[in-house]
């Protein structure tokens, strides 16, 4: 089965968007937190995911709380700090493990590759965020880098429930 590992990711997708929501209509650094503590369970939740699936299914119920509690504090200490750094290494850690994971372990599923393509959507949402009022510009104001970030960022997770939905045990 997928594990409560994969039931952690899923949820804080939409939770995102619901933080987003509630930052973006009263932009503070108050409001950021909610945007900012479910992408920290979402990001934990997929980083146990692939650990657990890869590495051995038993780590989940070691790895699984305390990943996401982890994530949750980041975000809460650069709330109350304004240090990044922390939340920062929890944002980018799972993302990091990605192709390290899959070129360490054996492949227990088929469609591996299909992490790598999530990932590669992810990197174009950190670009495009990063180029948030050039892309503003380019598209005549119809829409920001950041508007796009957010459409990538959904594209991966969609991506990745698809690849769960498609693969196999490999024999």
């Amino acid at each position: 089965g997928l594990g409560v590992r994969w039931r952690v990711l899923f949820p804080g997708t939409p939770l995102v968007f619901f933080g987003s929501c509630y930052y973006h209509s009263t932009p503070s650094n108050a409001t950021l937190l909610w945007d900012r503590l479910p992408m920290t369970v979402a990001f934990m939740g997929l980083f146990v995911a692939l650990v657990a699936e890869h590495a051995g299914p038993r780590l989940e119920r070691y790895l699984l709380i305390p990943s996401v509690l982890v994530g949750v504090a980041s975000a809460v200490w650069w709330h109350f700090t304004d240090d990044l750094r922390w939340y920062a290494w929890v944002q980018f850690t799972p993302l990091v493990c990605i192709p390290f994971v899959l070129a360490v372990f054996p492949p227990r599923y088929t469609h591996r590759a299909d992490y790598l393509y999530a990932l590669g959507l992810y990197a174009l949402a950190k670009v495009a965020e990063f180029f948030d009022w050039q892309i503003y510009a380019l598209t005549g104001n119809l829409f920001s880098g950041h508007t796009l970030k957010h459409l990538l960022a959904a594209c991966r997770v969609l991506m990745i429930l698809v690849m769960l939905e498609r693969r196999e045990v490999v024999r």
